[in-house]
């Protein structure tokens, strides 16, 4: 018995003992990358459940079959496959991220990353999966929450994630925060300047933060991903040095950030073009509807 509160769309969906019960209506109304990989041209409930429910079906998410090892990259600059062949590459030996049915975990082997953040949409809350938590701790995870007082919340606070890794003794640490915790997404940066061992780190899930929220990730965060933002792109975009994609851009505001885009296009099978330009470059058409 477990139940997640997640946002797919900018729609609330809570999955409950893998019933899946979409809450309210998606504010994006189509996005290019997830025409993509689902083929949906416009997005409503429907499309939601229908795609929680590929989740389900392909990988187990949110039950106690979860697939907990990936190869297969669905994405072609995804925060978990950058991170995944950062790591493969020894540019990152850990990985603060969330999974549904651990909240916080510490990764450290790229195919368990990559497993675990392929297809991850905004969770907002999740409760425990003892399988899930079991198979991440054999591959090596670290929880937050290993105490019998604790096991049970699924705690998401990527802070201790991250202090939870530099305790274990790594150096090389990459933390994903949601957008909206800008509040994290600070406190990382100051943990990592007192510490003299600075995190990356990646903001994600962004659709729908304010200008005050994106001018923080502006200034501490490494690699921002776009999602239906306009904050990002007016923000973000115009202070970084580096976009890769044009559907959802992902910024790089650091040499650190740009070294992880440049070693993903490293490994990238597919053809790319690489020029200079001007940024945010958005083209109208591209983009998905409405940026919020």
């Amino acid at each position: 018995m477990s139940e997640h509160l997640v946002e797919m769309a900018k729609a609330l969906v809570g999955i409950k003992d893998g019933k899946i019960d979409v809450l309210t209506d998606p504010q994006i109304k189509h996005c290019p990358l997830r025409k993509d990989i689902y083929g949906f041209e416009e997005e409503s409930r429907e499309t939601i459940r229908k795609s929680l429910q590929e989740h389900i079906r392909d990988l187990g998410m949110y039950g106690p079959a979860r697939i907990l090892e990936l190869e297969e990259k669905p994405v072609s600059f995804g925060a978990s496959e950058i991170l995944t062949d950062a790591m493969a590459e020894g540019l990152v030996d850990a990985a603060v991220v969330v999974c549904e049915g651990a909240g916080s975990v510490v990764v450290k082997r790229h195919e368990v990353l990559q497993a675990v953040g392929a297809h991850m949409v905004g969770l907002l809350r999740t409760e425990c999966i003892p399988e899930v938590r079991t198979g991440l701790v054999e591959r090596g995870c670290l929880l937050l929450d290993e105490s019998d007082k604790l096991k049970e919340q699924c705690v998401i606070d990527q802070v201790a994630g991250y202090q939870k890794a530099l305790q274990s003794g790594f150096r090389k640490i990459a933390v994903t925060v949601a957008g909206g915790r800008d509040f994290e997404i600070k406190k990382l940066r100051e943990l990592g300047e007192a510490s003299g061992i600075k995190p990356l780190i990646l903001a994600v899930h962004t659709t729908g933060i304010t200008f005050e929220q994106a001018d923080v990730l502006a200034d501490c965060c490494d690699l921002v991903w776009s999602c239906a933002s306009k904050a990002v792109r007016d923000v973000v975009g115009k202070r970084s040095s580096m976009q890769i994609g044009i559907a959802i851009p992902v910024f790089a505001l650091t040499r650190e950030g740009k070294r992880l885009i440049l070693n993903r296009a490293l490994q990238f099978k597919d053809q790319l073009v690489i020029h200079r330009g001007r940024l945010t470059y958005a083209p109208e058409g591209k983009q998905p509807e409405p940026l919020i």
